[in-house]
């Protein structure tokens, strides 16, 4: 079971104050929360030996198939030594109290074995993640990010708590509504990207 982990340092912002934020103070707050999480995993990346550029986080959602996906880009499944990250809610909180790293490894097939979306990444199961042994990491070294050493695949986790339902007295703002979720609410298909949205369509068929 995934529970929530306490944030790193920094106060987090809740959804709707991020959203509120202008587009320059988005991109900074990100990259701020970014360098708490590198630091946090600063001793797993080095003995990995890579950069911390090429460590990141991912925010886990739910696609038009209804699969727990991330979004995964071509430059990501280009690392040599692949790519790492912490999966995150929409708060930009641990998803994971246990601060699970995940690994994509290099895949020059990516183009084929995955779907394209919208936003220019290529969606990823997250049941076909490999969790990273931070443990075995410290004792092997780099030797053990390659292939032929085993890193487990696990069950996905549940990336609900990425898009919390409104409060019980509360309602989800209208402007935050996407195309996904009118198509959603319209044809009574469970397609957005909010799992709230999806469940509450379901509740009513």
């Amino acid at each position: 079971m995934f529970t929530t982990a306490q944030p790193p340092t920094r106060k987090r912002l809740t959804y709707q104050e991020y959203k509120a934020l202008s587009q320059d103070e988005q991109k900074k707050y990100k990259a701020e929360i970014l360098e708490e999480f590198r630091e946090h995993h600063h001793k797993l990346i080095e003995n990995l030996g890579i950069s911390r550029l090429d460590f990141n986080m991912k925010m886990p959602f739910y696609d038009k198939q209804a699969r727990n996906v991330v979004g995964i880009f071509s430059s990501e499944f280009k690392k040599e030594r692949g790519f790492y990250f912490e999966l995150i809610t929409n708060e930009f909180e641990p998803l994971d109290s246990s601060r699970t790293v995940y690994k994509i490894p290099y895949n020059p097939n990516f183009e084929e074995e995955y779907e394209l979306n919208e936003r220019g990444s290529y969606l990823v199961p997250l049941e076909e993640l490999r969790v990273v042994n931070a443990s075995s990491i410290a004792i092997s070294g780099a030797s053990a990010i390659l292939d032929d050493v085993p890193t487990k695949t696990v069950a996905a986790p549940k990336p609900s708590v990425a898009y919390k339902a409104p409060g019980p007295m509360e309602d989800a703002l209208y402007q935050e509504m996407t195309i996904r979720d009118f198509f959603a609410i319209h044809t009574g298909k469970p397609v957005s990207s909010k799992s709230w949205l999806n469940e509450l369509i379901k509740s009513q068929k």
